[in-house]
């Protein structure tokens, strides 16, 4: 009887090993394809003397296309995310416009794990006063390297497009554009006239003389 008790025993517990067995390796790729993040740039934590252009976040597999973001916020509460999520296989990231503030940043992200599932996750940065410095100093270089209004239309004159306000305006006298040449064909034409007339005056009175004769 003892021996049959035993061996029941076993039955039921060689089963249930077995069942628990099956089931967690049905449940294994689920949980393997649950995203986990396993890098990021800045890294958690980090305090930085030179602000960040983007936000690079790493993870053990691909992200899913639709519904990930990634914001960031400041110290004084604005938000420096930049355009849309990049994927590129489990990397996901965002660029950053210029951090003029110094502190603490906090970047809060959703992304969409491979089985579907979202994940949502913070991590923190600091910026330094230095990297804020540095930031403004690069933005003034930028305005001052860029072309103003004056020196445009400066260059505009210089190419010929334009012409100065003092500048006198093009005559519409075909002889005056022509300069001294046209001054001298001018000065041709109207003695030609002169002569053709006293020629036809005198050819008239001839005329009248031999009638009167």
């Amino acid at each position: 009887m003892p021996h049959t008790f035993t061996a029941r025993r076993s039955a039921v517990t060689l089963a249930s090993l077995t069942a628990s067995l099956l089931l967690g390796i049905g449940l294994a790729p689920a949980a393997l394809a649950h995203n986990a993040l396993i890098d990021s740039s800045p890294k958690d934590g980090a305090k930085l003397d030179k602000a960040p252009e983007e936000v690079t976040l790493t993870f053990n597999a691909d992200v899913n296309d639709g519904g990930n973001a990634i914001v960031v916020t400041g110290p004084d509460g604005d938000t420096y995310e930049e355009g849309d999520v990049r994927l590129d296989g489990p990397t996901a990231a965002t660029d950053l416009r210029p951090l003029d503030a110094a502190g603490e940043y906090t970047i809060a992200y959703r992304i969409v794990s491979a089985d579907g599932h979202p994940l949502e996750e913070k991590l923190t940065f600091s910026v330094s006063e230095e990297a804020v410095a540095d930031n403004e100093a690069a933005a003034e270089d930028a305005d001052t390297a860029a072309p103003s209004p004056d020196d445009t239309a400066g260059s505009d004159t210089q190419d010929g497009t334009s012409t100065d306000e003092g500048e006198p305006a093009a005559s519409s006298d075909p002889m005056q554009s022509l300069g001294p040449v046209g001054a001298v064909i001018g000065g041709i034409a109207i003695i030609a006239l002169i002569v053709i007339l006293i020629i036809r005056m005198r050819g008239r009175q001839g005329g009248q003389d031999g009638a009167d004769s």
